[in-house]
C-alpha cells in the first residue's frame, strides 16, 4: 500500500466483502474465506493483505468486522476461555427464547449441539459449532466444562450417527479413492460436514467398536 495513501478503514473494510462477494459467487464455502482466496483475487495493490493483518487488527478481526465467518481452521486463534463465554451467550439465548415454549413444559432444557446452531446466529455466528468441538474435543466436555446439564442422549439417535458417518465416508471416498482402508484417522481427517462433528470415540461407544461400526454400515 503505498505510504501516502490514507487508511479509511470503512472503506478497506468495504473492499473486503467486495473480495468475499466475488468468492462466492465462485460456489466457494462461505466459512472456508481464508487469506489465500483473498490474495488470488485480489488485485487492487492499495489493499495488499498486510493491510488486514497488521493494520486492520489482524484477519480474523477484519472477518468479523465484515460479517464473514470464521473458519473452523482458525480456532486456534481464540483462547478456550473466550469461546466458553460464546456458547454461555448462546446457551442464554436458548434458554430465554424456549422458556415459553410449549414442548420444553415440565422438561430439562437439555442444550444440544443442534441448538446451538439454531441459536448461534442471533448470538452473531461468532464461532462455528466446528470451532467449539475443536477447542474443547467433544460437545459433553464443553458442557462439563461449562456446568451446562448433559442428555442422556447427548441429542444424537442412532440413525444421526450413522448418517454423519456415511455422509463423512461418502467425502473420503471422493477425496482419497477406495483404495485405502476408512481408519478413524480418516474418518477424523474428513469429520467436518455442515459444521457437524461426531467424534469417532462416540461411534466407538455406540457399535461397541469401530470395525463393528463400519460391518454395520458396510464401509471398507
Amino acid at each position: 500500500m503505498p505510504a501516502r495513501r490514507k487508511l479509511d478503514p470503512k472503506e478497506t473494510i468495504e473492499h473486503l466483502k467486495k473480495i468475499y462477494q466475488i468468492y462466492l459467487q465462485e460456489g466457494r464455502d462461505p466459512k472456508r474465506f481464508t487469506i489465500r482466496h483473498y490474495n488470488r483475487i485480489n488485485e487492487d495493490p492499495h489493499y495488499y493483505i498486510d493491510v488486514y493483518v497488521k493494520k486492520m487488527g489482524g484477519w480474523n478481526v477484519s472477518l468479523q468486522k465484515a460479517g464473514i465467518p470464521l473458519g473452523f481452521r482458525q480456532y486456534k486463534e481464540f483462547s478456550k476461555e473466550e469461546i466458553a463465554q460464546y456458547v454461555k451467550k448462546v446457551y442464554k439465548i436458548f434458554l430465554s427464547e424456549t422458556k415459553k415454549d410449549a414442548r420444553y413444559k415440565n422438561q430439562d432444557k437439555t442444550f444440544r449441539m443442534k441448538d446451538f446452531i439454531t441459536y448461534n446466529a442471533k448470538a452473531g455466528n461468532r464461532f462455528s459449532l466446528a470451532v467449539v468441538l475443536k477447542r474443547f474435543g467433544s460437545w459433553s466436555n464443553l458442557m462439563r466444562e461449562l456446568n451446562i446439564p448433559i442428555g442422556r442422549s447427548r441429542g444424537l439417535s442412532h440413525e444421526q450417527i450413522v448418517d454423519h458417518v456415511l455422509k463423512v465416508y461418502d467425502r473420503y471416498l471422493k477425496k482419497e479413492g477406495d483404495q485405502r482402508i476408512f481408519s478413524k484417522e480418516m474418518y477424523d481427517k474428513y469429520n467436518f460436514i455442515d459444521d457437524v462433528y461426531i467424534s469417532s470415540k462416540l461411534v466407538e461407544r455406540r457399535f461397541g467398536t469401530w470395525l463393528a461400526a463400519k460391518r454395520k454400515m458396510k464401509i471398507r
